[in-house]
């Protein structure tokens, strides 16, 4: 009985989790919209423009651990290396240089999440109709993603 009240009063933990990713769902809706109105040529252009996004949030990070990597197999001296692996790899628990770049791209893929999935969106819906090879067979394509397919993304 506890678990009824609770669940009518919060919702059970599949709509909380539903409320949670509808606004990212919304926003992936809302710039698909957009993309309509693109050119085949501009929606190919996507990709690159979301890669620059990536490469801007984690250039100077990415740098950084080359610089480290390649300082670290130069090293000959044992206690050398392991400082830079602790550098590199946080010996603190903070995750060092590599943790760093790892939540950079983790913070990148999130901001362009909505617009990446509504590229692939609309990119599968400009190939309804055209012929696809799936798994050696010809078949038609006439797969545009659900929102269902969205928040499982």
């Amino acid at each position: 009985m506890l678990k009824t009240v609770l669940t009518s009063l919060f919702g059970s933990r599949h709509q909380r989790e539903v409320k949670r990713i509808q606004p990212v769902v919304d926003a992936i809706n809302e710039e698909y919209e957009r993309l309509h109105g693109l050119t085949d040529i501009q929606l190919q252009q996507q990709t690159e423009k979301l890669r620059g996004i990536v490469r801007a949030h984690t250039a100077d990070l990415e740098t950084q651990v080359a610089a480290l990597k390649e300082k670290k197999k130069l090293t000959a001296d044992p206690g050398e290396r392991g400082a830079i692996d602790d550098e590199l790899s946080g010996a603190d628990g903070r995750g060092g240089v590599e943790g760093a770049l790892r939540d950079a791209i983790g913070e990148a893929l999130e901001e362009i999440l909505p617009e990446a999935f509504a590229t692939v969106r609309e990119a599968a819906r400009r190939l309804l109709g055209s012929p696809a090879a799936v798994t050696g067979h010809a078949l038609e394509w006439n797969m545009v993603h659900y929102d269902v397919q969205l928040v499982g993304g």
